[in-house]
């Protein structure tokens, strides 16, 4: 009996996936978290989180701030660890910078501290106490301009065509037991995204990717470069959304669960702020 109702439900959830095109989904995420001119009117975010996450046997908190202004900047800070000062990663529309803090007597890259001196592949300079700051090449930048859009929680799903992605139907898989649609879509640097969107709420269950795009969107490669950790090209990335929460009239995951490679953290977003101004602090590339 199990299995033909298993049966029964790939047969549905089939009919349900052709029966709707990629644009009709995507059209109702957007009306489920808010509405495309809300989504499109967020300008300036602030995303204040706490991670939790399983480290040498035992679970750290860290307290993580996002901030992005619309076409403009983007930054990741991360508050310190085990000693170290804060890490962040910041994008605008010029330029990338990676600041990764020192720590004495821990094996990051060149020995005594992190970085000992040296950026990657010899650019930035580094710092007392082995602190790093790199900074990004052009292509990085290039690659990292989808950092620059605020419309919502997953931006790049927003008027999608507009901003030069593709967006294809892959079918439907269950999530957390959830049925979904699943979204692949290529962003216009090349980097592909899997969406899987809920057949019931229309609102994002998880997103997937591989590669740099994984290690950016969880926020592990800093994390990864400060322990002088090298983790494969291939390594995949998801978000899992637990819960959301209204902000503004707006949907924005309240708790998720970050995994990237081995590593699994747990995210619970404290405070969103939309509009509301950004601290000039997070515009200057410093420590």
């Amino acid at each position: 009996m199990k299995k033909i109702f298993a049966g029964l439900f790939l047969v549905l959830s089939s009919f349900a996936a052709q029966s709707q095109t990629v644009d009709e989904i995507i059209s109702k995420y957007e009306a489920a978290a808010g509405g495309r001119e809300k989504l499109e009117g967020v300008k300036q975010l602030e995303v204040i989180s706490n991670v939790r996450i399983g480290m040498m046997g035992q679970n750290i908190d860290l307290p993580l701030t996002l901030v992005r202004e619309k076409g403009k900047l983007f930054r990741r800070q991360v508050s310190g660890i085990m000693g170290m000062g804060d890490s962040f990663t910041m994008i605008t529309d010029t330029s990338g910078n990676l600041y990764i803090p020192g720590m004495r007597n821990f094996g990051g890259p060149g020995g005594g501290g992190f970085g000992g001196g040296g950026g990657r592949d010899g650019r930035g300079g580094g710092g007392e106490n082995g602190a790093q700051l790199t900074r990004m090449t052009p292509e990085e930048v290039a690659a990292q301009q989808y950092e620059l859009d605020c419309a919502g929680a997953f931006p790049e799903l927003v008027n999608y065509a507009a901003k030069g992605h593709k967006a294809e139907l892959a079918g439907t898989e269950k999530i957390s037991k959830v049925p979904c649609y699943k979204i692949k879509m290529t962003l216009k640097t090349g980097q592909v995204v899997t969406y899987y969107i809920d057949t019931n709420t229309f609102l994002v269950k998880q997103m997937e990717t591989s590669g740099d795009m994984a290690a950016n969107l969880t926020g592990f490669r800093s994390l990864m470069q400060a322990f002088g950790s090298n983790v494969p090209k291939n390594t995949k990335a998801t978000v899992l959304v637990k819960e959301y929460g209204d902000f503004k009239e707006i949907k924005f995951p309240r708790k998720l669960v970050l995994s990237y490679g081995p590593i699994e953290s747990e995210v619970e977003n404290t405070n969103i702020q939309i509009n509301e101004g950004l601290e000039e602090k997070w515009y200057h590339p410093k420590p």
